[in-house]
Formats: structure tokens, C-alpha cells, sequence
């Protein structure tokens, strides 16, 4: 076991343990871990923490955020439509055709190839996997291999940062907060997501809830948190807004199901991460999630934060 970790963002090393004995039951990680919120400042941090070393090797898996190529079904298809037009909705807001754009953990390019729809060819992505980096390359989108610490980017010179589901994957998330704020130019929008530690769904399932993912998640953010740590890294007008998104209903009853599977690692009933009921199980939860978005208590919450001129 590695020795307990000091909180990230105050350095003190009072805790208080929220859950433990959480397994990696999508992709079969080894280690059970926990966690633990700061008494000091109430960040929520995984123990024992991952080095940068543990999360690359965390990856080393068919993770379903580099799956490219996949063949969608119907029911996924239909859910992906509608979520592209909302997306280009909310996109049209913060950019224009001559907009830099900077998506930080990018992954398979989702973010970068949607918003090169409306126009935008100044765009550029970050991930420390190379493959992923290749082949956003290829389809003619910039791309650094590496971490956002060592990414060097231009100061102020992006109109856009993206930080879709990638702070609660970071060592440090303030550091990586206040580099994405010297980067941007004043006036500047950054947008991202993040689970909600204080939703309904992780309430309920606790160890076995889906936006746990241990240990590539060592963050979880409270909206009340996450409001604070953008004002205290120099962000202003920071809007947040809960989302309808039944990924983590859905993960959470795969969890469950999958909690006696002896290896995980090897699991048939999993590919890339997800099992065959995980679409209608997409399509059963979306009444209960329009409930939990309209009680601010949905598992999904997004985020828009300006850079003061």
C-alpha cells in the first residue's frame, strides 16, 4: 500500500475516508482504493494516489475513450446525433471561424473533429498517447504528445480551452487550472465537464458507482468546489449547469452486475469497458436523470469559466 498522499491543493493530511474498497470493475486495474475528503479545504482525492507513471499504465488497456472505428448500433447512433446538436449549439456561443481552440486530454479527437464542423481549422489537441496523436495528425489536426504541465503553448493566444472529463484525471488539477488561464487570451472562454460527486446516482451505488473509474479518476468535484477552485485560479463569470447524461446510471448497474467477476481483467462480458446492456441501459435512465438535472443532482456537470480582460 502507498503511503497516504498529501491533499493537492492544501498539502495538509487530514482526511476523511467517504468509500473505500472501489475496483477498477470496467477495465480490471489492479488495487482497491478510496475516497478521502480533505478536512481542511474538501477537496476529494483517490487514495493511495497514482503517480503519473501509475496513470499511464492505468491506459494501457482497450480504453473506450481511444477507441476509434467502432461500429455504433441504432440506439448509440441516435443517442450520439442528438448529443453532436447540442453540442454545435453550445459551441456556436464561444467560438468563430477564425478561433484557436485547444482540447486538453483529447483522447480520440471527439471534441476537436466535432467542432471542426462549424468551420474552425485552428485547433489543436493534447494526450500523452501516441497513437491517439497519430491519428489526429492524419485526419490534419495538431496534436502534442505529452502532459498539459509540459505542453508549450503560446500565453495568452487561445480563444478556446477544452477540458471535457479531464480534470478528475490530473495529478493537480489548480496547476493545470491556472496554465490553461495564462494560455488563454483575455476575454477568453475555458469549457469542460466533470462527474458530480454530489449527484444522486454516486448517492446511491457509492463503490460501485460509474464516475469512480479508479485510478484513472484521482479528482471528484462537488459543484460548490468546482466553482470555487476556478474563481481561486483567476477565473471569472464561471457558469456550471448539469447535464443530461446517463453514462455513470448506466456504468454503475454494469458495476454492480460485474462486482463477483473474478478477472476483471479478462472479462467476456466487457469490451472496451462496456457490456452489451450498456445502451438500453443509456435509453432506461433518461427519465430519472431529467429528474436529477432539474434537482441540480445529476452526475454530469459542465462548466464555462471567462479569463478577466
Amino acid at each position: 500500500m502507498k503511503p497516504i498522499v498529501a491533499c493537492t491543493y492544501c498539502h495538509r493530511q487530514q482526511f476523511d475516508l467517504v468509500y473505500d474498497n472501489i475496483r477498477d470493475w470496467e477495465y480490471g486495474v489492479e488495487g482497491s482504493y478510496a475516497w478521502c475528503q480533505c478536512r481542511s479545504c474538501g477537496g476529494v482525492q483517490l487514495q493511495p494516489f497514482p503517480d503519473l507513471d501509475d496513470l499511464k499504465r492505468a491506459y494501457n488497456i482497450e480504453y473506450h475513450g481511444y477507441a476509434t472505428g467502432e461500429k455504433r448500433g441504432f440506439l448509440f447512433s441516435l443517442l450520439y446525433a442528438a448529443k453532436e446538436g447540442l453540442f454545435r449549439r453550445q459551441m456556436s456561443r464561444f467560438v468563430a471561424a477564425d478561433s484557436k481552440v485547444l482540447d486538453v486530454g483529447c483522447g480520440a479527437g471527439e471534441f476537436l473533429l466535432s467542432i471542426k464542423k462549424l468551420g474552425l481549422s485552428n485547433l489543436q489537441g493534447i494526450d500523452f498517447s501516441q497513437d491517439m496523436v497519430a491519428a489526429l495528425e492524419r485526419q490534419g489536426i495538431d496534436a502534442y504528445c505529452g502532459t498539459f504541465t509540459d505542453f508549450p503553448g503560446q500565453a495568452e493566444s487561445y480563444d478556446l480551452i477544452s477540458m471535457n472529463n479531464y480534470l478528475e484525471h490530473t495529478v493537480a488539477p489548480r496547476q493545470e487550472l491556472e496554465k490553461s488561464l495564462a494560455l488563454l487570451r483575455p476575454g477568453a472562454i475555458l469549457v469542460g465537464e466533470v462527474p458530480g460527486f454530489d449527484s444522486w446516482e454516486r448517492r446511491i451505488f457509492g463503490r460501485f458507482w460509474g464516475g469512480n473509474h479508479v485510478p484513472r479518476h484521482t479528482h471528484q468535484f462537488n459543484a460548490s468546489f468546482l466553482l470555487r477552485l476556478l474563481k481561486e485560479s483567476g477565473f471569472e463569470d464561471v457558469q456550471l449547469s448539469h447535464q443530461l447524461n446517463t453514462s455513470h446510471w448506466a456504468l454503475s448497474v454494469q458495476n454492480f452486475l460485474q462486482r463477483n467477476v473474478a478477472n476483471l481483467r479478462d472479462n467476456p462480458a466487457i469490451r472496451h469497458g462496456r457490456s452489451r446492456y450498456y445502451v438500453p441501459l443509456l435509453l432506461l435512465f433518461i427519465p430519472i436523470n431529467i429528474v436529477c438535472v432539474l434537482m441540480k443532482k445529476s452526475g454530469c456537470v459542465k462548466f464555462s469559466a471567462r479569463k478577466p480582460y
